[in-house]
């Protein structure tokens, strides 16, 4: 079997028929569709029952609400194809979907495509990855996905629109993070691509996101960087026991520093860094012998606590250095559509 396709589901029956079904419309006919009804209060579980009486390549789990980690995480241990995706239960595949991926999947561990988002009204847009890393190949590849997984606010972090291959997972114990309730998946897809060969970027829609009143959202009543804890301090046992924290830990560091200038811009890391970030960025077990120049720079400007005062001069060139990726990601885009169109 070539994928299982997993949909954990906690009181969608509005919206399963019609995800289902797109899911089942897949040109591609090899695979296995999972459903983790999450203790639904509502017609959900009687839908994914009925569409596993239609079609045998549908099953059907219950379990207690334990939350969409644990759902997810329950359909990985029944996967049984070569590669798994991840669809939610208010969202639908494009019918070419799994053939799609499938056909980029040679040599690498991950597919990404893209995603469109959509309303009732047919409001919505296309989501492209950033420039960043789909503008590479190999290992530079790797490393930039690498990068802006870390950093965070990524199109990467997602689970859906993306293919896995199941060996990968296994081999490496790769679960989502119960516990964890902000940036999860990109805990997951970070490790993915820490651990795995290759990732392969299909430029087409394989993906429709549904944008409505009950989206999953989270509501916060914390600070960024309060919100985003448990993900950073995970993110960093993480790269610290897979012996990687030395070679991205300027990128960690500036993930902290991110969610701490959400918060309070400028002036909140000048005032907040001491109390909030330091304890965080100051990782028991770092090597500063095996750190790059830039990181090592980071490390000192933050253990001797001039961090601070240093950051108004860092914060402009980290600004412009986006921007300019940004416009080179533009300015590809719009070359390699003229060459489409010609």
């Amino acid at each position: 079997m070539r994928v299982s396709v997993i949909i954990p589901c906690y009181n969608a029956e509005r919206y399963l028929e019609a995800c289902l079904a797109s899911v089942l419309a897949q040109t591609m006919k090899d695979f296995e569709v999972l459903v983790i009804n999450d203790g639904s209060g509502d017609g959900s579980l009687s839908i994914a029952r009925r569409a596993a009486e239609r079609d045998a390549r549908v099953r059907v789990f219950h379990q207690e609400n334990r939350g969409v980690c644990a759902a997810r995480n329950k359909g990985l241990e029944e996967a049984r194809g070569e590669f798994v995706t991840f669809v939610d239960a208010d969202d639908l595949l494009e019918p070419i979907a799994l053939e799609r991926m499938l056909g980029a999947s040679e040599g690498a561990d991950m597919v990404v495509c893209l995603h469109r988002t959509f309303d009732e009204r047919g409001n919505g847009g296309i989501f492209w990855p950033e420039g960043a890393w789909t503008g590479r190949s190999g290992e530079a590849r790797r490393r930039a996905a690498a990068l802006r997984l870390i950093e965070g606010d990524s199109v990467l972090n997602i689970m859906c629109n993306k293919l896995h291959r199941r060996a990968l997972l296994e081999r490496e114990h790769l679960r989502l993070r119960e516990g964890i309730a902000i940036a999860e998946d990109a805990l997951f897809n970070l490790e993915a691509v820490l651990c795995g060969r290759g990732i392969a970027f299909v430029p087409e829609v394989t993906y429709r996101y549904r944008m409505h009143g009950e989206s999953a959202t989270h509501t916060r009543t914390k600070s960024e960087l309060d919100a985003h804890l448990p993900w950073l301090l995970a993110m960093r046992d993480m790269l610290l026991r897979r012996g990687q924290l030395e070679a991205y830990y300027a990128a960690f560091f500036n993930a902290v520093v991110l969610r701490l200038y959400k918060d309070g811009g400028v002036p909140g890391v000048i005032r907040g860094f001491r109390e909030k970030a330091q304890p965080v960025v100051a990782v028991p077990g770092l090597d500063p012998h095996r750190l790059g120049p830039g990181a090592h720079a980071l490390l000192w400007l933050g253990r001797s606590g001039l961090y601070p005062a240093a950051y108004p001069l860092i914060f402009p060139f980290q600004l412009v250095k986006r921007k300019l990726g940004e416009a080179a990601f533009r300015l590809r885009m719009r070359k390699e559509k003229r060459h489409g169109d010609a």
